[in-house]
């Protein structure tokens, strides 16, 4: 059995340059930096698909990069150049900064007692007993995994805005990754850092 509450995400911080005019940008590549491309794929898609419904310009690094793409594996000339020839001019990048587990184990509860036993009757005995079958273990604590986005101008390599996010008890990466795009893309849309596209104005 485990105890714990719904897993929720929210946004912790949220910064956004104050010299930043809106502006609109060609095309915006969705980053996600991590070594393991299929935890990539799925916070980029969740984050592409939000945006992409709102108007803007935009598309998923792994359609552009090679799946074997990290840190490590692809010098930033290679992105550079990549992302040139794609006429991506904005970078939305996301991360994790770290991540706490504070869960413990709490062991079933109950007592062996000592023969005395015998001189009770059986509702005695058996009420002695119903706290070690009936009180089962559990985990208590949470999971927290933090997380953050960033938005730079890839033509003045300047950093327009960035949000920080805190997961707390999700421990499946599907659904990690819904909650953050639903909550990073409220955030960046609310904060205009880029403007509606006209398109979707003439929607509204």
């Amino acid at each position: 059995m485990v105890a714990c509450t719904a897993g929720k995400t929210s946004v912790t911080g949220s910064w956004t340059r104050l010299d930043h005019e809106p502006e609109q940008f060609k095309k915006i590549v969705i980053l996600g930096i991590a070594q393991n491309s299929q935890n990539r794929r799925i916070f980029e898609d969740q984050v592409e698909t939000r945006l992409a419904a709102k108007g803007y310009p935009v598309i998923a690094a792994l359609d552009l990069l090679p799946p074997n793409a990290a840190i490590g594996t692809i010098t930033k000339e290679i992105v550079g150049s990549i992302f040139e020839s794609a006429n991506i001019d904005a970078v939305f990048t996301m991360s994790m900064r770290h991540q706490e587990d504070t869960r413990h184990y709490v062991p079933a509860r109950g007592t062996y007692y000592t023969p005395y036993y015998s001189t009770m009757g059986f509702y005695d005995y058996y009420g002695g007993f119903s706290n070690y079958y009936y009180t089962p273990g559990y985990y208590t604590g949470s999971f927290q995994v933090f997380l953050e986005a960033n938005f730079f101008n890839l033509e003045t390599g300047e950093l327009l805005w960035s949000a920080q996010t805190k997961t707390q008890d999700v421990h499946d990466i599907n659904k990690m990754a819904i909650q953050f795009a639903d909550a990073i893309v409220e955030d960046f849309i609310r904060q205009n850092v880029v403007p509606a596209p006209p398109e979707a104005s003439k929607k509204k």
